[in-house]
């Protein structure tokens, strides 16, 4: 695991992951999800509460998706008793994915950082997130990254099978089936409002019929990090510091 992953926002620097994890806030990303745990599973008043096994699917290392971006994104979560939105920024650099979560005071709520296949997740605030720090990663996987080849509108990805409508050479919808039919149903991705020479669509909502929630994601702005050079040094080595785009 790296030894830091910085992100300035609003001209101070928030640390994304220390140097060093406390026990237990350290996890491998398996290519399956793991055994089923009480550590592993949302809280009672979060749309998890319904699962009763853990959410299946695999992390994707992040060297899969190509270039290096920073992006400022809305995410609102609803379920059937309840909705919970909050800012955050998504962040792709090299092999580290970073997704940091804001409070309404631009300050950092919650970091997680998938670097090559080791997940951490840092929480600095007192409240409970509505998912487990891997079901969010994945879920992030799941709208953002590629799961197929160029080209291929379906096929087979593990224990899932994947499905892709594309117009106009846009994105506009992905599903994801389990291969066992356990969980029943399936997880459909829908792309919204895509601009020119943008990476990722305005919005994208997933709905997530296995477990009955649903995410929406609004991009708020977006910055390729190859564009950038400046860089500082830290715990003994160089490393890229890079600034949220003005909103």
């Amino acid at each position: 695991m790296s030894c830091r992953a910085q992100l300035v926002l609003g001209g101070f620097l928030i640390l994304a992951a220390r140097c060093g994890v406390a026990p237990g806030q350290t996890a491998r990303a398996p290519d399956v999800a793991p055994a089923p745990g009480e550590a592993d599973r949302p809280n009672g008043r979060a749309p998890g509460a319904a699962v009763r096994e853990s959410y299946p699917g695999r992390l994707r290392t992040p060297t899969v998706m190509q270039g290096d971006f920073m992006w400022r994104q809305r995410v609102t979560a609803r379920w059937e008793a309840g909705s919970r939105g909050f800012d955050a920024v998504l962040q792709k650099q090299g092999g580290v994915l970073t997704l940091l979560g804001l409070t309404p005071m631009g300050t950092a709520a919650f970091v997680i950082v998938l670097d090559g296949g080791q997940l951490s997740f840092d929480n600095h605030t007192h409240q409970e997130l509505p998912f487990p720090p891997r079901y969010i990663m994945l879920d992030v996987q799941r709208v953002f990254f590629p799961w197929l080849a160029p080209g291929q509108r379906q096929g087979r990805v593990g224990n899932e099978y994947v499905e892709e409508s594309w117009i106009d050479g846009r994105l506009t919808q992905r599903t994801f089936r389990r291969l066992d039919d356990n969980p029943a149903g399936k997880i459909q991705v829908t792309y919204n409002n895509w601009e020119r020479g943008a990476a990722a669509p305005r919005e994208a909502v997933l709905d997530n019929l296995w477990f009955g929630y649903q995410l929406i994601i609004e991009t708020i702005s977006q910055e390729r990090l190859s564009d950038r050079d400046e860089t500082a040094s830290d715990c003994g080595q160089s490393k890229t510091i890079v600034s949220s785009p003005p909103l």
